[in-house]
């Protein structure tokens, strides 16, 4: 598995939404997925980290 199967449809990234308080607003996913991996101890490419495998005794 790499970053390329880290995704969402792309209705949900390219299709702004309709009506309701999110209205115009399409996913963040390409913002976000960098925080994501830095937080569960990852690298870029959404590997586990020695020292994140180190920790969970892997």
């Amino acid at each position: 598995m790499t970053t390329a199967d880290d995704t969402l449809p792309e209705r949900l990234l390219k299709v702004a939404i309709p009506t309701g308080p999110s209205k115009g607003g399409v996913h963040r996913l390409p913002e976000l997925l960098p925080q994501y991996y830095t937080e569960r101890g990852w690298d870029a490419a959404g590997v586990p980290t020695p020292e994140c495998l180190k920790n969970l005794g892997i």
